[in-house]
């Protein structure tokens, strides 16, 4: 039985490192470009044009991907004290992501397939991030909880939106051949309204 309340217990965190594990392979191989690496990923030219903000986007993002997922082990969630110490660390990390994406979805030299669908959508969906994680702050502070819980899963979830994306250009790339600029579009607002809609049968699921 412990066993198997074990295994419960890390089913979430699991299929959410899982979830990360894309991304953040393609972050640590952009990492090693920059630091003098093999130039393995599309793009390079583009991307090494600003170093700075790229770098401080994926490392950011790789710790609020990788320390977030533990948030959702039931076990560790109900250690207050690593709780709250991981969370002062989460909710920095999240919205140093958010900004960072901000800058480079407004500065960063475009490609080719990037329009200004894919821009609007890009700006729309991390500013909802950086405000979901303010508000979970601001509910905390409060001591609500449950709106805390509530406002913190929806910002991880927009957080979490590479995964996803990996999976519906996939489909994409599949199905429909190379990506065109509103096939980038549609599949990175594919991927960030799949993980809402999730985030919110989350929230309603544990509120009922």
């Amino acid at each position: 039985m412990r066993t198997q309340v074990a295994r419960s217990n890390w089913l979430v965190p699991g299929a959410l490192l899982l979830l990360a594990a894309v991304p953040g392979i393609a972050g640590s191989l952009r990492l090693a470009e920059f630091a003098g690496g093999a130039q393995t990923l599309p793009d390079s030219e583009r991307i090494t044009s600003a170093p700075l903000p790229v770098i401080v986007h994926i490392v950011s993002v790789l710790v609020f991907s990788v320390l977030g997922a533990f948030q959702f082990a039931p076990g560790l969630r109900r250690r207050r004290g690593w709780h709250r110490v991981a969370g002062r660390i989460v909710v920095p990390a999240g919205l140093v992501a958010a900004l960072s994406g901000l800058w480079l979805s407004l500065f960063l030299p475009r490609s080719p397939i990037d329009g200004d669908a894919t821009a609007a959508v890009r700006v729309l969906v991390v500013v909802y991030m950086a405000v979901s994680l303010c508000l979970g702050l601001a509910a905390v502070l409060r001591r609500d909880f449950a709106r805390h819980r509530a406002w913190m899963i929806r910002g991880y979830a927009i957080g979490m939106g590479a995964g996803t994306q990996a999976f519906t250009q996939g489909f994409w790339l599949a199905t429909a051949g190379p990506l065109t600029m509103w096939g980038k579009t549609g599949t990175l607002a594919a991927g960030w309204l799949i993980n809402i809609v999730v985030a919110e049968w989350v929230i309603r699921r544990t509120r009922s």
